[in-house]
């Protein structure tokens, strides 16, 4: 099926309005439970989610995407693809809820245990949902995407704020997460149940056709995890459920811009090089331009709210998350530092030298643990923070040599490419001091 340029416009807008009312919302139950909730039954979940992530990530969409490219697009696939991912959903689950006594020993949290019983639920709507959704990506159907992501995040939003008002502790959020699942679960069945119902159909054919492939999206989304959540993990395993939970906050924050931003633009990048390919010198200005656009677009940002993140997050969240603020700096070059990896890695895959993505993310992996278990005795988060900026900060510079040479770039493509950024943040911080000098100079009060 072909679509044409118009069609492609209004599944790009719903597909950007998708991730980013999803941000919005999200972000703004956030805050609220922020206010009602500790950073420990935070932390709670924040471990739960690390394990439900994982399943999510390198399991089940890893097992998804192989049909969602692929060639054939019959009901029999995904009808196997349906009872392929119920079947290993209730296995990870089952494994989790079985581990669920030893962790909450480990972590010294009794209250963990509900919390991830609760939660191995989530795995199991994940996987009963994930053949629909395969389906309606694969169809390019954004609007229903949208629709129901905006929907289940209310739902479970409100479901949440709800029982946080009456006083369910970390089970709020675990009932979250729940509510949001069973509604996206409902919505695309309803969407679907005309044109497709999924049956169970096991095929041992399909699986040894698909099983390499899912091996190396499995592969690196696992890579992909242990960069991007890996820190979570060190500083949950290390420091307990209280600093996760302050983490987390930190991370929630700072992740939203870099979804909503490096997102974005990353799908129109993959177009983009995937077009110019064939034209080096092209190709070379497109690069270019995106790396500007990302930089300029993500730097300001995160100045910002590194110069203003204890005011906003006491402001926002209340006197309990103070701690998370000293968080912010070092994060803020983390995620810079995954947004230009993220361009390097999409240019890579679209032009065939998508062998070094692994390696490169093997490597800024493990300069990240080195400097995160190095830190971390002197400085807690806040060295896990900093150990994972030097190792994202590590991975990028290389993944800009590869680039450089694969185009033949030059250092003033390069420099002229971080120019508008560097202005961009210098602009900020500049406004962030003028504004107490303007309000003091209007006569209003000016709080530290």
């Amino acid at each position: 099926m072909t679509f044409g340029m118009g069609s492609w416009k209004g599944r790009s807008a719903w597909s950007i309005t998708d991730n980013f009312a999803q941000q919005a919302l999200s972000f703004a139950i956030f805050a609220m439970l922020a206010r009602w909730l500790t950073p420990h039954e935070f932390g709670l979940l924040a471990i739960a989610h690390l394990m439900v992530h994982f399943a999510r990530v390198s399991v089940l969409d890893a097992m998804a995407m192989p049909v969602v490219r692929g060639l054939d697009s019959a009901d029999a696939l995904f009808d196997w693809l349906f009872t392929l991912c119920a079947a290993v959903s209730l296995v990870l689950a089952a494994a989790m809820a079985l581990l669920s006594p030893l962790l909450a020993r480990f972590f010294g949290a009794p209250e963990l245990m509900p919390v991830l019983l609760g939660m191995s639920l989530a795995i199991v709507l994940y996987g009963l949902v994930r053949a629909h959704e395969a389906r309606l990506l694969r169809a390019g159907n954004f609007r229903l995407l949208a629709i129901r992501s905006i929907c289940s995040v209310c739902a479970g939003g409100a479901v949440a704020l709800f029982m946080a008002y009456r006083g369910a502790g970390a089970m709020a959020l675990v009932a979250q997460q729940l509510s949001t699942g069973i509604v996206a679960l409902l919505i695309a069945l309803a969407a679907e149940w005309r044109v497709w119902r999924p049956r169970w159909a096991w095929s041992n054919m399909l699986i040894r056709t698909h099983a390499r492939e899912m091996g190396n999206v499995g592969s690196a989304a696992m890579l992909n995890y242990a960069n991007t959540s890996g820190d979570a993990v060190l500083v949950s395993v290390l420091l307990g459920p209280y600093a996760a939970g302050l983490y987390n906050l930190a991370k929630r924050v700072l992740s939203a811009a870099y979804l909503v931003i490096c997102a974005s633009l990353g799908r129109v990048s993959v177009t983009l090089f995937v077009q110019k390919q064939t034209d080096p010198a092209a190709l070379r200005r497109v690069y270019a331009r995106m790396l500007a656009m990302t930089l300029f677009l993500i730097v300001p940002v995160y100045t910002i709210a590194t110069a203003l993140a204890e005011p906003m997050v006491v402001a926002v969240f209340g006197e309990q998350w103070r701690p998370s603020a000293q968080l912010f700096g070092w994060l803020s070059l983390a995620y810079l530092g995954q947004a230009v990896f993220a361009l390097g890695q999409n240019l890579s895959f679209a032009t065939g030298h998508g062998a070094r993505v692994p390696k490169l993310a093997l490597a800024q992996l493990l300069v990240a643990i080195v400097f995160a278990v190095m830190l971390v005795r002197w400085n807690g988060a806040a060295g896990v923070a900093a150990g994972f900026a030097m190792g994202s900060l590590a991975g990028m510079v290389a993944m800009q040599l590869a680039v450089k040479l694969q185009l033949g770039m030059s250092l003033r493509s390069f420099a002229l490419a971080v120019l508008p950024a560097g202005v961009g943040g210098a602009l900020g911080i500049v406004m962030v001091q003028s504004v107490p000098m303007l309000l003091a100079l209007a006569g209003l009060p000016v709080t530290r």
